[in-house]
């Protein structure tokens, strides 16, 4: 195929996909993590700084973010457009990093298609947090990584260094795949000096890729003690459940999907994926000669094997994690199935895996039903009509307390019943003293009228009220995806 037809192809299939993700940009609710994002970048930079710290993530996006929010401001459509446009660029840097590793622009658009086409990047992508930029510099990194082994010039090295360190600024899952790229360089330079200290000492590749890597640990001490202490803090107490022998097989599942499947249903289409994988992975060892195709395997199996290791100690696997190394699954599909002898089979597979990745969107998205779904922004319209401005609000949990505070119309600050213990997760990083009650009583006398916002979801903690609150109303608002329950509206007058 001409180099011509391909970029017409990647360029409108790209404009398809980025429509459909337009079309439906605000079509679902704000949920609390992107609350999270999108309330933080709100404080002036070193409060917004201070906060982060309090978290259990890196500063890069919402530093990125607050800028993009200065000039397109702090819509829902602004917030999630800013995680498109990074997709876009990581679709882009996965055809790039493909031609460049295999120099197969037939496997580099077929790559780029599934990466594009699928669900799992699609979801993350409409999400106004970092997932789309952390897959964006894990792919760049990797195409720079491989042009300045290639080349040995300082220059794409360099370029190397910064992406990398970028990276890890995003996410600390991102380290998974850098400590991929480090093996993979290792694999390189023993290829060339074997076992031989003085040929690795001599090596130019050796000598620049170990400074680039000292670059990249350099520029992380400013933030190395905010690591520790997020890290203590994650070890403490975190909401992630164990791991078990159907979490990998469950991600591959959700990446080809786009869900995950019960395995006390359908245990048997988890084992026949992974055989699927594991075939396909043998294949591309096989018949593939180029040893670029290490860099690949490297950083599909590596982040899971030391996200496993992690977990026995403290639960950290989460799948959504996994769309930084998705890229690299789809690399995997694609080469293997271009790489089959049969004309027929082949040509067969590949109109199979682009059916089925592109129709996974819709197929999931109709599941959804997101026009009977309306959650917290058709809560918040409800309750921003019926508000009184001499009316109280509260809310039983903070993972729904940030997401009212975006949609919050009212003029009045809502506060969180908080009588015991929250944990960080909870978003705390984002409360002060004067958000929280801790009794109701003293916050209400008689004839107030209050409402009060519950959640049947994730972090449901649906507070006993006072017996002298007599309901008047309620309503109920379902969220798209059934962890995140039902929003609860109640009206309560104080006798």
């Amino acid at each position: 195929m001409s180099t011509k037809k391909i970029f017409l192809i990647l360029f409108l299939t790209i404009v398809a996909v980025t429509t459909v993700e337009l079309y439906n940009l605000t079509a679902i609710s704000l949920w609390h993590d992107e609350s999270f994002s999108a309330l933080l970048i709100k404080y002036d930079f070193n409060e917004m700084i201070a906060r982060i710290k309090m978290d259990v993530h890196p500063p890069l996006y919402y530093i990125l973010l607050k800028g993009w929010n200065s000039f397109l401001g702090n819509s829902l459509f602004s917030l999630r457009l800013f995680s498109i446009l990074f997709s876009i660029m990581a679709t882009i840097s996965i055809y790039i990093f493909v031609k460049q590793a295999f120099k197969n622009k037939n496997l580099a658009l077929f790559s780029s298609l599934l990466f594009v086409f699928s669900y799992f990047q699609i979801q993350y992508a409409m999400e106004a947090r970092m997932y789309s930029l952390g897959t964006f510099l894990v792919i760049i990194s990797s195409y720079f990584l491989l042009k300045a082994i290639e080349t040995k010039k300082w220059n794409w090295w360099l370029f190397y260094a910064v992406a990398t360190s970028l990276g890890i600024y995003t996410h600390y899952f991102v380290v998974f795949w850098i400590i991929a790229q480090g093996l993979y360089f290792v694999y390189v330079i023993y290829q060339d000096a074997k076992f031989s200290i003085t040929a690795w000492l001599k090596n130019k590749n050796f000598q620049l890729g170990l400074s680039s890597y000292i670059l990249v640990a350099t520029s992380y001490i400013p933030w190395l003690g905010t690591f520790i202490k997020q890290n203590a803090q994650v070890q403490q107490d975190y909401w992630i459940p164990p791991i078990n022998i159907w979490s990998i097989p469950n991600t591959f599942a959700k990446m080809t999907g786009g869900e995950i499947v019960d395995p006390a249903k359908s245990g048997y289409v988890l084992v026949f994926l992974m055989v699927v994988i594991f075939l396909a992975l043998v294949l591309f060892l096989k018949r593939n000669q180029a040893r670029e195709k290490w860099l690949i395997v490297f950083s599909l199996i590596i982040p899971f094997l030391l996200a496993t290791v992690l977990s026995v100690k403290r639960p950290l696997y989460v799948d959504r994690y996994f769309i930084f190394g998705f890229p690299f699954y789809a690399i995997l599909l694609s080469g293997a199935i271009l790489l089959i002898n049969n004309k027929w089979t082949k040509n067969f597979l590949i109109i199979v895996a682009i059916l089925g990745f592109s129709s996974t969107f819709p197929i999931r998205w109709s599941k959804i039903d997101i026009g009977k779904k309306p959650g917290m922004a058709g809560a918040s319209t409800y309750l921003n009509q019926e508000f009184k401005s001499n009316e109280k609000i509260f809310v039983g949990s903070s993972f729904v307390y940030f997401t009212f505070k975006y949609y919050n119309r009212t003029n009045t600050n809502p506060l969180l019943y908080a009588p015991g213990f929250m944990p960080h997760y909870s978003g705390t990083a984002l409360l002060s003293p004067e958000d929280i009650i801790t009794d109701f009583n003293k916050e209400t006398k008689k004839d107030d009228i209050v409402w009060m916002i519950n959640t049947t979801g994730f972090g449901n903690y649906q507070p006993t009220v006072p017996g002298n609150w007599i309901k008047e109303d309620e309503r109920g608002f379902q969220d798209a995806y059934p962890y995140l329950g039902w929003i609860i509206i109640s009206r309560y007058k104080v006798d």
